[in-house]
């Protein structure tokens, strides 16, 4: 309950505990003088036990009113014990009872207000009792009314604010509760914006650019066939070729993450499934993905295409360097954290230091631009590349 404050009885235990938790040490100051001045000091010690046993009761069973009452009904027969013992109505210890009552309406804001009657029932009792100790009967009537009106009005003053400060955090609640409504329907219908705009953009972006770039292609292969093996314009014009396939295959990409669907770490983990089929097809690769469920979240806007060049990288690495027979691309969610795997079972050659590796390098970059950790960790059965993206990086669904 103290992660949730959206609860009904959160307000209730945390009033009650704090009440608790401040009047135990409180409590332990007054035995303190009346050890000096011989007083009996042992009820005291029962209460704070009590008390005790009921914070025990709210923390392992949930329930705290079956020994709060005990604790109250315990307390006026010690209350009156002290009282019986000093003079009755005209004790200075009736004040107890004044005590009692501010901290009965403080620690129980929905019950409380009932010691107003407990109290006023527990005065004409010590009225009673007194009538037979003291000859003058007008004192101890005096008494009884002064203590009397004390607690009602000390008690419905109290009473009033608590049920005051109540109604004012209930409003309040509502009023919140009315706000985050309002708020969460501003920002789903900003965000069914934001997805149809983005689907707008790949649409338009395809129809566009895609098609520009497949006709720029034909084109160029059309030039192609004019020209024989050995002239100079044909190394131009492949690479005008390969180049426009490359650039149409990024493209493709840059379409996907536009869509709002990369958002979900799930569908992230089928398109990479997907392209490493495709892929590792051309070289007779065996390729298969193991996917775990994970918790309902979406990455940053930039998450999923960082990702996807990451593995990219990845997976074309495993080709040039590796000479593995099978691949493996893995993801798993926990509690904190999502992780990509990616695990071949290849022999990686031996890196030429006097080269740079771009590749790696580039990896590297991606991950602490976007807080995401890299592990690249080799043994005899292959090697292994891992992604992990923190939780906190990524949002609620």
């Amino acid at each position: 309950m103290r992660g949730n404050i959206a609860d009904p009885r959160y307000h209730e235990f945390r009033v009650l505990l704090s009440t608790c938790l401040i009047g135990l040490p409180l409590m332990l100051l007054f035995p303190i003088p009346l050890y000096f001045l011989d007083k009996p000091i042992a009820g005291y010690f029962i209460n704070n036990a009590l008390v005790i046993i009921t914070l025990l009761c709210a923390r392992y069973f949930g329930h705290y009113r079956i020994p709060m009452t005990t604790t109250a009904l315990v307390t006026y027969f010690l209350i009156y014990d002290w009282i019986r013992d000093s003079g009755l109505i005209f004790s200075s210890n009736v004040s107890l009872l004044h005590m009692y009552l501010l901290c009965a309406i403080w620690a129980d804001k929905k019950y409380g207000w009932w010691a107003i009657f407990s109290n006023l029932a527990v005065f004409g009792f010590i009225y009673h009792q007194t009538l037979y100790t003291h000859p003058v009967k007008s004192d101890a009537m005096y008494a009884l009314i002064m203590n009397a009106m004390i607690t009602i009005f000390f008690g419905g003053f109290l009473a009033y604010l608590q049920m005051d400060q109540e109604r004012d955090r209930i409003k309040i609640k509502s009023l919140q509760d009315k706000k985050i409504t309002m708020l969460d329907e501003a920002v789903k219908q900003r965000t069914e914006q934001l997805n149809a705009m983005r689907e707008a953009m790949a649409t338009d972006f395809h129809d566009e650019t895609g098609n520009m770039l497949s006709a720029i292609t034909r084109q160029a292969s059309l030039l192609k066939q004019k020209y024989s093996e050995g002239d100079e314009a044909r190394p131009i014009v492949d690479s005008i070729i390969k180049n426009s396939r490359k650039l149409y295959s990024a493209s493709k990409d840059f379409l996907w993450q536009l869509h709002h669907d990369s958002d979900d770490p799930q569908e992230l983990c089928q398109y990479l499934t997907a392209y490493g089929q495709q892929y590792y097809n051309q070289f007779d690769i065996a390729f298969s993905s193991v996917s775990a469920n994970c918790p309902p979240v979406q990455f940053a806007p930039t998450a999923a295409l960082n990702i996807i060049y990451i593995f990219k990288e990845a997976m074309t690495n495993v080709v040039k360097h590796a000479a593995a027979q099978e691949v493996v691309f893995n993801m798993y969610g926990e509690e904190k954290q999502i992780t990509y795997q990616l695990r071949d079972n290849g022999h990686w050659k031996v890196a030429d230091t006097s080269q740079p590796h771009y590749g790696l390098g580039n990896m590297e970059r991606r991950c602490k631009k976007n807080g995401f950790t890299l592990s690249v960790s080799s043994t005899q059965e292959g090697t292994c590349i891992t992604v992990t993206i923190p939780i906190q990086i990524t949002k609620e669904k």
